[in-house]
């Protein structure tokens, strides 16, 4: 039987595993901050899930190799009873300045679909 190789075991080129070298990896980007998203899963045949939001990073989250990913919400904390969103990665959100507008309530749009 041949062995079975975990991707993140892989030894990488400073002596660490994928996971060791993702673990030291820290959030950029604050719980709190604003975000914009534009995401789209395709699932074949013209299948599409996407969203373009702006939402709030509500928690800092890694996946099974260490990767730091983030959860969004409407909400602004964790707690809120707004849909969460999660397992975004860093390059998938770009942080928003709150302008005066954006802290009267004003230039929020949010939206998600689910196409078919």
């Amino acid at each position: 039987m041949a062995p079975i190789f975990m991707m993140h075991d892989i030894v990488e080129a400073n002596g660490k595993t994928i996971k060791e070298n993702n673990l030291a990896l820290q959030h950029k980007i604050p719980v709190g901050t604003l975000v914009e998203v534009d995401w789209q899963r395709w699932h074949g045949d013209g299948a599409c899930w996407s969203m373009k939001a702006r939402l709030w990073v509500v928690e800092h989250t890694r996946d099974c190799d260490g990767t730091p990913l983030y959860s969004i919400s409407r909400g602004r904390t964790l707690y809120t009873q707004y849909d969460q969103f999660r397992g975004f990665t860093e390059d998938s959100l770009i942080p928003v300045e709150i302008t005066p507008a954006i802290a009267g309530g004003y230039d929020m749009p949010d939206w998600w679909q689910e196409d078919e």
